[in-house]
């Protein structure tokens, strides 16, 4: 009997989502704010984004057969991998929400759309026989369908980073799960061959691709950096050479000869002994999600996910260009502004008034744990941008005493609170820490 194993589920379920959507859309056009589906307005004046277009454009490029999308399908949640069949005549597209979507060859084994997440779907990978597949969630939760076996989860564990990527291995009996910082988790035969956990890295990890063998592995940096294991071949970077784009994602040929990168742009860097067959043209109002090549490495094909519209706050005028963060002291807000321009996140956080100096910064140190030297007093995830007169600012999670109280509630966020730091809520200092490398500006607003 198949068996499918679900763990960790806690979270608003989103149905009606289809409705909702086309009522945001709606209050969008009319001028009116809108909040995220499904969700409540915030007395907070939380940033909100409301996605307005269909989303899950799929491009073949080279070989790669036409077999569909999801770019017409209303209410669809953002598409975050799309994973190929054993044949290469299918595929299956993974959403945020744990929907999965086959196309051509490929079958449908059940999805977990229908169930309450605690953290939202990042990773699939599918068994080698094609009957089957896996999905992990950024908590390093683990769901198996068809002929996949559960073979162990990472979603009891503390994460240094949050789970970005998996692969299995080619037996079926095995996979592994990366997170941000290039932590390796092995389960079932998959062997650890190293990671980057122990290392400062410039950007964080996007991807996993394991070779043909099993015997190796690929980690692919936000920066174009590859990090090569096992008997995993390094085929060259692009480290050093990206301006204004990042490596969302990366793909393998089975003979492990070659591998290509993508950006969120819809640049495709070809290295090895593999073809360039084009890129997407792609932007801040829809860019690249996702790559996977066909098992034979003559084609690929490359995922768009939908524009999506700010509602909210924008970012304050004379708050700098390029990618940065912006921190309003007077307003208690955080802006991630991506390189065009485009809003990544804004949120409410609890600062100090008047801390530090309105100016422009820039991130010199980050740890994922943090300690405040007293009262065992701790905090996750610090992203240090300035000196004060004693210690290190940064942007962290709301401290928590040694018994575990956190020191404020989410619900005094926006209001001043804080002896000097930045404090956050615990998944968005996670997600800043993950998106903002060693040397990310930071503007510090009056």
């Amino acid at each position: 009997m198949t068996q499918t194993q679900f763990h960790h589920l806690s979270a608003p379920n989103h149905r009606g989502r289809r409705l909702l959507m086309a009522l945001a859309a709606l209050l969008l056009l009319s001028g009116f704010a809108a909040v995220p589906l499904g969700a409540a307005p915030r007395a907070d004046g939380d940033a909100y984004t409301v996605t307005v277009t269909g989303g899950g454009e799929v491009y073949p490029f080279g070989d790669a057969p036409e077999l569909g999308s999801l770019a017409n399908v209303d209410g669809t949640s953002p598409v975050v991998a799309i994973t190929p069949t054993p044949d290469g005549e299918g595929y299956w597209l993974a959403t945020r929400d744990g929907g999965v979507h086959p196309f051509g060859s490929a079958g449908n084994f059940g999805d977990v759309s229908d169930i309450d997440l605690a953290q939202p779907i990042v990773a699939m990978a599918a068994t080698p026989t094609g009957r089957g597949y896996w999905m992990a969630a950024r908590d390093g939760g683990i769901f198996a369908f068809g002929d996949a076996e559960f073979l162990g989860s990472a979603g009891n564990i503390d994460l240094a980073q949050p789970i970005v990527a998996m692969a299995a291995t080619p037996t079926g009996h095995g996979y592994w799960m990366a997170g941000a910082d290039g932590g390796v988790f092995s389960y079932g035969d998959a062997v650890f061959h190293g990671s980057t956990g122990a290392l400062r890295l410039v950007s964080p990890v996007t991807t996993m691709v394991a070779t043909s063998s099993g015997r190796g592995y690929w980690l692919f940096a936000e920066d174009g950096g590859v990090f090569a294991f096992g008997d995993a071949p390094f085929r060259g970077s692009m480290a050093g050479s990206l301006t204004g784009e990042r490596i969302i994602g990366g793909s393998a040929n089975s003979a492990g000869t070659g591998y290509w990168l993508a950006a969120d742009s819809g640049s495709v860097f070809a290295f090895g002994a593999v073809g360039w067959f084009g890129r997407a043209t792609a932007g801040a109002e829809e860019p690249v999600a996702a790559i996977a090549a066909r098992p034979s490495g003559d084609g690929y094909w490359l995922v768009t996910n939908p524009g999506v519209a700010a509602v909210g706050p924008p970012v304050p005028i004379n708050s700098g260009t390029g990618r940065r963060i912006v921190y309003s002291n007077s307003g208690q807000r955080v802006w991630l502004v991506e390189a065009d321009g485009r809003v990544f996140d804004s949120y409410l956080v609890s600062g100090k008034a008047f801390t530090p100096a309105p100016g422009t910064y820039s991130v010199y140190s980050k740890s994922p744990k943090a300690w405040a030297g007293h009262g065992g007093i701790t905090m996750d995830n610090m992203v240090r941008f300035a000196k004060g007169r004693r210690l290190a600012i940064g942007f962290h999670s709301i401290p928590v005493y040694a018994n575990g109280r956190p020191m404020q509630s989410e619900d005094q966020l926006g209001t001043y609170r804080s002896a000097g730091c930045v404090r956050q809520r615990v998944d968005k200092a996670a997600q800043l820490y993950q998106w903002a490398p060693l040397g990310t500006t930071v503007v510090v607003l009056p």
